[in-house]
């Protein structure tokens, strides 16, 4: 279980192993939030652009603000894909001191032994990421948008809604994350393709697909509350 794990790593690594993987995302987490919004942002004001002035300055529809938040998926995944992949590689190294040099020497012994976009390169498992973050995030924003809508807008709010939103759309695709990750620390030779990967994962038990689901639940919901509640604060300043 999740607990026996946690005092295992804790036993074999000592704290430090608790934080392996920790350099690539802290490094990239701000340039990916700022496409992600940054797309989220742009799709809508082109879709009320496009709505004309026939239909005045109405809210989106739930179905245009999905469409936004798939786009702005979409384009976050090109940054997402590379820093799961070295994040994924770090975790699951168990030679590993959790210092970030080693995540630095990760990264660029992939792109010298096999290029960007190599097999086993920095790009290894973008079309799984691009599968799982272009419907999430159209669900992580349209849950947000319509909670919001329905309940108001306020730093409670935000936050509840944020970690809805955020519990939901992981819920939605964890599945699909378990089979992205499998494909991305498999070392090479072990799967002839990605469907080879699912058809293995799919083989081992429908219980492996969910390996997990609980500490990912247990994050989601205050890191996309938060998350959210930044987003509402900064907006704010910036159009005030």
């Amino acid at each position: 279980g999740l607990a026996a794990c946690a005092r295992a790593t804790l036993r074999g690594e000592g704290v430090r192993g608790l934080y392996k993987g920790v350099g690539s995302p802290v490094l990239t987490v701000g340039a990916m939030n700022a496409l992600l919004f940054f797309s989220y942002e742009y799709t809508t004001a082109a879709l009320h652009r496009r709505a004309g002035p026939s239909e005045g300055e109405d809210e989106l529809t739930i179905g245009q603000v999905y469409a936004a938040g798939a786009a702005s998926g979409f384009a976050s995944a090109f940054i997402t894909a590379p820093t799961e992949l070295v994040k994924c590689l770090a975790q699951v190294n168990l030679q590993s001191e959790g210092k970030i040099r080693e995540e630095w020497a990760i990264f660029r012994n992939m792109i010298r032994d096999h290029g960007w976009l190599g097999a086993h390169g920095p790009s290894r498992g973008l079309l799984m990421t691009i599968i799982r973050e272009t419907p999430s995030f159209g669900l992580y924003f349209s849950v947000y948008e319509a909670s919001t809508r329905h309940f108001g807008k306020g730093q409670l709010t935000s936050f509840v809604a944020g970690g809805c939103a955020g519990a939901l759309a992981w819920a939605s695709i964890y599945p699909l994350d378990v089979v992205k990750t499998r494909w991305q620390t498999a070392p090479p030779g072990r799967y002839a393709s990605l469907a080879h990967c699912a058809r293995s994962t799919v083989g081992d038990g429908w219980r492996t697909l969910f390996r997990g689901f609980g500490a990912t639940m247990a994050r989601a919901w205050p890191q996309n509350g938060v998350i959210f509640c930044t987003y509402e604060l900064v907006k704010g300043m910036l159009t005030s």
